[in-house]
This record gives C-alpha cells, sequence and structure tokens, in this order.
C-alpha cells in the first residue's frame, strides 16, 4: 500500500493502455463522476508472485449477485455503498506489473482509500504464505489441494454484512441457488444506481436498516430464513453482534450464534469467508466431510475437528484447500 497512493491518486482511467466497453460505458463526463465531487480513480495494487487471478474470479463468478456483481475472466466489478459514499470498482489483473488494476468511480473520492484496503482484502493480497505452505505441503490430505506448492487464497467478502445474508441464504442449499435468492433480494429492494453506472451493475444491495424493513415473500425464501435474515439485521443495528475482524473468534462466535437460525456452519463461514478470520473452520460442511471420506465412510464432527487441530493457526485455508481437491 505504501507505495500505491504516491502515483495513483493522479491517474485515471485514461492512462490505461486499453479500455473495454465495460470501461467505457461511465467515461463520458467522468469530470462528474456520480454527480458531484466524486472522482474516477485508477489504483495499481502489487501482489507477490504467484498469484493466481483466475482461480480467485472463477470462484466468485458463480456466487456474484446479479445486478450487483459482474464478473468475467478477465474483471471482477460490482457496486458498492461506504458510510459517506457509493459508486461502483473494477478490478483487472496486471500481470506486466504483477498488481492488480482497481478503477474506482465514485461520488466521494475520500472513500478510496477504504476501497482500497476492502479490494486487497477481497483477493488476500496481504497474506504471508510461506508458512502456510510449508506446513501444508508436509499434510497428504491438504497439498492435493494445493497448486504448485501453494495454497489457495481467501476470497473474503467485500462487505461483511451482504455476506451474513448469502450465508444464511446458503443454509442446506446450493451455491447457484443460494446466488439466485441473494440476486432476488437485490432487485426486489430495488436500490438503484443510476444511468451512468456500467450495464449490469444496477442495484445496491440493502444494507441492514433496508433489510429489516423488508418483505422476503415471494422470493422463494423460506419463513425461517426470511426470519433470520430480518432478525440478523435488526439485532446487527441493535449493536447484539460486531463484524469486525479485529474481533477474537470466540467473541463473535458466542454473539452470533445466539441469534436464531444461526447455527455452527453459518458461524464459521461467516467468520472465514465474511471477515476472514484465518483459523476459522466449518467442520460441519458437506464438501469438507466429502474431501475427508476413506473409503466410503464419512468421518463424524468429532473427528473432522481432532484431524484439523494440527492445521491451525490456518485452518480457513486448509478448508480452500479440501474443497480444492
Amino acid at each position: 500500500m505504501k507505495d500505491t497512493h504516491k502515483t495513483a491518486q493522479s491517474r485515471t482511467c485514461k492512462h490505461l493502455t486499453r479500455k473495454s466497453d465495460f470501461d467505457m460505458a461511465a467515461s463520458k463526463d467522468q469530470n462528474k463522476a456520480l454527480d458531484t465531487g466524486g472522482g474516477d480513480i485508477t489504483l495499481q495494487l502489487p501482489y507477490t508472485l504467484p498469484f493466481n487471478f483466475s482461480q480467485i474470479v472463477q470462484f466468485m463468478k458463480i456466487r456474484a449477485i446479479k445486478g450487483v456483481e459482474v464478473i468475467d475472466d478477465e474483471k471482477y466489478a460490482r457496486t458498492f455503498r461506504t458510510k459517506h459514499a457509493k459508486g461502483y470498482f473494477s478490478v483487472r489483473d496486471n500481470t506486466t506489473e504483477s498488481g492488480l488494476t482497481l478503477r474506482i468511480v465514485c461520488d466521494d473520492i475520500q472513500c478510496c482509500k477504504e476501497i482500497q484496503h476492502r479490494v486487497r482484502r477481497m483477493f488476500d493480497l496481504d497474506t504471508d504464505f510461506a508458512p502456510i505452505n510449508e506446513k501444508f505441503q508436509k499434510d497428504t490430505t491438504l497439498c492435493k489441494g494445493m497448486r504448485s506448492g501453494h495454497v489457495p487464497r481467501l476470497p473474503i467478502a467485500f462487505d461483511p454484512f451482504e455476506f451474513c445474508v448469502r450465508a444464511i441464504l446458503g443454509q442446506q442449499i446450493s451455491v447457484q441457488a443460494a446466488t439466485t435468492l441473494a440476486a432476488r433480494i437485490a432487485e426486489k429492494t430495488a436500490i438503484k444506481t443510476g444511468e451512468r453506472f456500467p450495464s449490469g451493475l444496477d442495484y445496491y444491495f440493502p444494507g441492514p436498516r433496508e433489510l429489516a424493513q423488508s418483505d422476503l415473500g415471494g422470493m422463494g425464501i423460506t419463513g425461517p430464513r426470511q426470519a433470520a435474515i430480518v432478525n440478523m439485521a435488526q439485532e446487527h443495528m441493535n449493536g447484539l453482534f460486531s463484524l469486525n475482524p479485529n474481533q477474537p473468534f470466540e467473541v463473535f462466535q458466542k454473539a452470533f450464534s445466539s441469534l436464531k437460525g444461526i447455527g455452527e456452519w453459518t458461524v464459521n463461514y461467516v467468520a472465514m469467508r465474511g471477515m476472514g478470520m484465518v483459523d476459522s473452520f466449518p467442520a460441519t460442511d458437506l464438501g469438507i466431510i466429502k474431501a475427508l471420506e476413506k473409503n466410503g465412510n464419512r468421518p463424524t464432527r468429532k473427528e473432522i475437528l481432532e484431524r484439523a487441530e494440527t492445521w491451525r493457526p490456518y485452518r480457513a485455508y486448509a478448508a480452500l484447500c479440501l474443497w480444492n481437491q
């Protein structure tokens, strides 16, 4: 981060060597980015090699919320709202400079530092992988999910609250089904962006207050999950639980699991992918259970947790290795 701000603040999309149709879509009148006081900024976020951009965006692509995110083989893009700003951003791989090209279009340029930080977390740019790789290469199970001796990077959600909703929707149903339901929520709450946004970036995902006041009926979401989502949004506003990634896992676990409809899998999945707690571990996840199956015999939860003790303090990366097999 220390070497990006000095050069990036003055760089706009016109300095990129190539523009796609997506980039051109919002280039008109860019001096009035999203009306007033905003900007159209391009930053370079350096990464250490190896970096598999394709692997990360493919993971994100099958989970993309229609209307909120647009993902293809070359870019990730989404809408956003922070406390004081709104807009959209796109991320591309710049292999020449060993970094990600982050373009932010917003109505308040002061949000750029926060967006940059959150995107670095999304693509797991700041983890020291050396001790993780060394530890897991020696494990005959986990090494099967590594590529060229490297564990997968942990794709952390841009918006932890949004991910809480996704996790509740994903309880005991497929990724595709949960993604469809999340898109229906975005469409029904209809917090629209504007005509200056590129095609496909039509909505902002609803925040806690908007969801707490929404009718989630008629979208295929079961009654208990509707209640769980609305209650979660309300209790987040009430301060019952925090989504600060710097809190101890035990603190988050105790508070979040006290909510009706929130079980062990949801707690650990939100901690892992919603907040980036690297030692969280969804032991009851079906993919993990299948990966640890031997001779047709599936391990018990107790057996999985005992096995996972040897993977501390990086059990989230162990989960990725198991999913990656």
